[in-house]
């Protein structure tokens, strides 16, 4: 893949993309069991390549950071990334893309099963040589615990680069990615994330606990709650939608992200962050959500 320099506007999203095959089930097979699906759809995804689109989609510069692998998998990754006209900097690898499968229930609750592969391998030397010229970094968790020496890299970029971390299920867990946790302006994390690396129930007191280490914003369905030093702002950003979720939460980070770089403070980007998250949800147009903030 071709490299793309960095430029002042630039946010480097560094992360997946993959495959995601997504079964809409009444229920979820029991071990051994068998269901039907009544809706299913073939995309590509990923935490980077939903980021990536979406910042996009707000008129931001987003330079994707990631390695794609061979086969028919990576074929429909590479149709996609061109599609968007995305700049993306990595390596080819030998290995399969991978792909995820997705099982969406009627409440719009999801699980998912994930076969790694050539997406899992991104290192501290596929980072731009001028990444410290980049406005922003969005890093995933998922990466991060795969290479350490990404985490130190991430850990030591300077204070004028914007670090969202999305530390994601496995990089919540207490312990884990200190260096990184340390280094994030901005860590944003779901309900459960926030409340197995605290060790606190609800999302206000999670927040909080989680709150005195680092500035956090902790999504829910109905709020986001924005931590600082402490102290906890529930952020609203409308009613709660009974629809598939898959990609909230990048579009989440998405907002938060383009919000902040564009001079927005964090309960002004938490916002628009919740508005662009709801608008994915619903299928609509990211970009209207500017208008809202």
């Amino acid at each position: 893949m071709a490299a793309a320099g960095v430029r002042a506007d630039t946010i480097v999203v560094v992360g997946a993309a993959l495959l995601e095959l997504r079964f809409k089930v009444e229920r979820l097979p029991r071990s051994g069991g068998d269901v039907l699906a009544h809706g299913f759809e073939v995309r590509v995804g990923g935490s980077a390549v939903n980021v990536a689109r979406t910042l996009q989609g707000l008129g931001c510069t987003p330079l994707l950071v990631l390695h794609r692998g061979e086969g028919p998998f990576d074929r429909m990754v590479g149709q996609e990334l061109e599609r968007l006209r995305l700049a993306v900097r990595g390596r080819r690898s030998r290995r399969p893309s991978g792909v995820t499968v997705t099982l969406v229930e009627p409440s719009g609750e999801r699980s998912l099963v994930s076969a790694l592969g050539a997406e899992g391998s991104v290192g501290a030397a596929d980072l731009p040589g001028d990444v410290q010229r980049a406005k922003a970094l969005y890093v995933s968790g998922y990466e991060l615990l795969a290479s350490p020496d990404l985490e130190a890299a991430v850990a030591a970029l300077p204070a004028d680069v914007l670090v969202l971390l999305d530390p994601g299920p496995r990089g919540a867990w207490p312990g884990k990615l200190t260096a990184a946790w340390r280094r994030a302006d901005v860590i944003r994390l779901n309900l459960a994330e926030a409340e197995r690396r605290s060790a606190k129930k609800g999302a206000a007191a999670a927040a909080a606990a989680l709150g005195l280490e680092a500035d956090v914003v902790v999504s829910t369905a109905e709020a986001a709650y924005v931590a600082r030093g402490g102290h906890v702002t529930a952020v609203t950003g409308g009613e709660r939608v009974s629809r598939d979720t898959t990609g909230a939460g990048d579009a989440h980070a998405a907002g938060l992200l383009a919000g902040l770089t564009r001079g927005l403070d964090l309960i002004a980007a938490t916002a628009l962050a919740n508005q662009v998250a709801r608008l994915q949800v619903l299928g609509g147009n990211v970009a209207d959500a500017l208008g809202r903030s």
